[in-house]
């Protein structure tokens, strides 16, 4: 998968850490999980996180580091009850309740596009039809998918002049449109050749396409 990850100019965390998250989750999440318990009672419980996650991750930049210890930090304040006594999903949901918000703005991780991607994976965060990994194609010649590859569904698609109606083929209906609109001067539905006017070279067109797929 290549990836062309950014990251707000806002945010903490850098395209080589939203790279790291995209790609490196179940790590992450790990260290997370490993220096939290390891820190929990410590008489600094924030410093002795934020050392931890270092080490465990020194690809990590500081800055991003300390959005992860600003996370664990109003965890411990608003859910330490909930996750040492309640469930794992109770403990999960805790914490996106409480600290979510402030996590993902610290660390720069949104969705602008609104198709359900966030930036640390999808290569191209103002494209609805972009994101990884099952993005249908779209016959734009766009990565829909962010595999890097343009697949035969996502290849361009340039459509035929002579399908005026637009059902995907060329038949006897848009010669009937044509023929219906032939002599025209202006405004013309069945213009193919763009010259303002609706003539024998246009009807050449649509004969050319005739029986075509687009």
């Amino acid at each position: 998968m290549i990836l062309f990850t950014t990251a707000p100019i806002h945010a903490q965390c850098d395209e080589y850490d939203m790279q790291m998250m995209c790609e490196d989750e179940a790590a992450i999440n790990a260290a997370v999980a490993t220096c939290a318990n390891n820190c929990a009672f410590g008489s600094d419980a924030e410093a002795c996180f934020n050392a931890c996650m270092v080490s465990a991750l020194p690809e990590m930049s500081l800055n991003c580091v300390d959005c992860y210890t600003g996370q664990v930090a109003c965890a411990t304040d608003n859910c330490l009850l909930t996750c040492a006594f309640g469930t794992a999903e109770s403990c999960q949901a805790c914490v996106l309740a409480n600290c979510g918000t402030a996590f993902l703005s610290c660390a720069g991780i949104e969705d602008m596009d609104q198709d359900g991607e966030t930036n640390t994976c999808d290569c191209d965060d103002n494209n609805a039809a972009v994101y990884p990994p099952d993005a249908p194609g779209t016959a734009e010649g766009l990565d829909n998918n962010c595999d890097g590859v343009i697949s035969a569904d996502e290849e361009l698609v340039a459509g035929c002049d002579g399908d005026i109606n637009g059902d995907g083929t060329v038949t006897v209906a848009d010669i009937l449109i044509l023929l219906g609109d032939f002599g025209c001067v202006s405004g013309c539905n069945a213009d193919l050749n763009g010259d303002g006017m609706v003539t024998v070279s246009d009807i050449l067109i649509l004969l050319g396409e005739f029986g075509s797929a687009c």
